[in-house]
C-alpha cells in the first residue's frame, strides 16, 4: 500500500507537531505546507509552502490534509477542502459556535467526505484500557464520575491580551478534553451546572471553576478545575503525555469513576470490587486489582493510524463532526449555567435538536 500523502493547513505548533508525527509514521508522507505567513516551517521539513489553499487543492494530489489554522477558519476550510474531495484530520475545536459546526456538519453530509475531529485523547491507550474495562462491566452501572484538572500557569502566560479576557478559561482551553472523554467513557450528559470564580488573578476570565452534569443514564458527574491551584492532579500530569508542557506526577490520577460493582481510577488504571463470595457492604473490605496503562504508545501516531484507516476507508471516525459538536453544545451550556446559576439542559438548545 503507497504511503498517504498529507498536507498540512497552518504553520503553528499544533501543525508542527503534525508535522513530526506524519514523517516518522511508515504509512504517510508529508508533501505540502499551506500558510500564508511563513514558509518557515515547509523549509524545515523541506516540502513546499502554499500561501493559498486554492492553489495547493488545485496542484496536488492529496490523500488527506491536516487542518490546523486558526480557530476561525476551520469550517470553510474543511469545507473548501472537502469540495475537492480530500479528507480533513481537522483540530479541535470542529467549530467557534454550535450554529458554525451544524454548517459544517450540513455540508460534510451533502459532499459525503470523511472528517476526523482532533479530539487526539481518545486515541491514548490508557482510555482504551479503561473502556475496555468498563465495557466489560467491572464497574457495573456507573453512578459517580468525578474529574480534577488543577495547576498553575504562570503569571506570564497572561501576558498575552487574549488570554485574559473571557473566553480563553480553563474552561474552553483546557476541559473541552476532558468533557468529551466523560463522554466517550460514560455515555452523553443530559444537563449541567457551573460556578466560575476569577478571585485569584481578578481578570475576566475565570480561573477556577466547577461543573456537575447528569448523565443520560443517571450518573452523575463532577468537573473540578483550576489554572491558579497548585496540585498533581491533571490528565496532562498523570498521563505524561505532554511531557515538555508539563511537569510530570504520574503516580497521581485524575479520573475516578464508580459504579454499583466497582471503582476504577485512571489513569493508573487501579479497579476495586468486592470478593465474590462475600457481601457487598461499606464494612466489607474491597479487593484492588490493577492493568498496567500502557503510556509508551505516542498518542499522535496512534490518531494517524487511525485517519489513514479513515483515508483508506476501514474505519469511521472515532471523533466524527456530528459527535464533537456535543463538546462545543456542552461548552455553552455550561457558560450559561454559570452565568444564570441554573441546571440547563442541553435539549432546550434550539440547534441541539437540529444535530440530534
Amino acid at each position: 500500500m503507497q504511503s498517504k500523502k498529507i498536507a498540512i493547513i497552518g504553520a503553528g505548533v499544533m501543525g508542527k507537531k503534525h508535522a513530526q508525527t506524519i514523517v516518522k509514521h511508515p504509512d504517510t508522507e508529508l508533501v505540502a505546507i499551506c500558510d500564508p505567513f511563513s514558509d518557515a516551517m515547509a523549509q524545515e521539513f523541506n516540502v513546499p509552502n502554499y500561501k493559498d489553499l486554492d492553489d495547493l487543492l488545485n496542484t496536488m494530489t492529496l490523500d488527506g490534509v491536516v487542518i490546523a489554522n486558526p480557530n476561525r477558519f476551520h469550517v470553510s476550510t474543511a469545507i473548501q477542502c472537502m469540495q475537492h474531495g480530500v479528507t480533513c484530520l481537522l483540530e479541535k475545536p470542529l467549530a467557534l459556535n454550535t450554529a458554525e459546526a451544524l454548517t459544517l456538519i450540513e455540508a460534510q453530509q451533502s459532499l459525503n467526505v470523511p472528517i476526523l475531529v482532533g479530539h487526539h485523547r481518545r486515541h491514548n491507550k490508557i482510555i482504551q484500557q479503561a473502556k475496555e474495562i468498563i465495557d466489560a462491566g467491572t464497574l457495573g452501572e456507573i453512578n459517580t464520575f468525578n474529574a480534577l484538572w488543577s495547576v498553575y500557569k504562570p503569571d506570564s502566560y497572561f501576558d498575552i491580551e487574549w488570554h485574559r479576557v473571557a473566553g480563553a478559561g480553563v474552561l474552553a482551553i483546557n476541559l473541552v478534553h476532558d468533557l468529551d472523554l466523560m463522554r466517550y467513557l460514560n455515555g452523553e450528559i443530559e444537563s449541567v451546572q457551573a460556578m466560575t470564580s476569577n478571585k485569584n488573578r481578578k481578570l475576566e476570565v475565570e480561573d477556577s471553576i466547577s461543573i456537575l452534569v447528569r448523565f443520560k443514564n443517571g450518573a452523575l458527574g463532577t468537573l473540578l478545575a483550576s489554572d491558579a491551584a497548585v496540585s498533581p492532579w491533571g490528565w496532562d500530569q498523570n498521563t505524561e503525555e505532554n511531557k515538555t508542557s508539563f511537569a510530570v506526577s504520574p503516580d497521581q490520577d485524575c479520573y475516578f469513576i464508580s459504579g454499583f460493582e466497582g471503582a476504577l481510577s485512571v489513569p493508573n488504571l487501579e479497579y476495586w470490587n468486592y470478593p465474590k463470595d462475600q457481601s457487598k457492604s461499606w464494612s466489607t473490605s474491597l479487593m484492588k486489582n490493577k492493568v498496567e496503562p500502557n503510556k509508551e504508545e505516542d498518542v499522535y501516531i496512534r490518531q494517524l493510524t487511525h485517519f489513514v484507516d479513515v483515508m483508506n476507508g476501514i474505519a469511521e471516525p472515532i471523533s466524527s463532526p456530528q459527535d464533537a459538536i456535543h463538546n462545543i453544545q456542552l461548552l455553552e451550556c455550561i457558560e450559561l449555567a454559570a452565568k444564570e446559576q441554573r441546571t440547563v439542559y442541553l435539549e432546550q438548545l434550539q440547534c441541539f435538536k437540529k444535530s440530534a
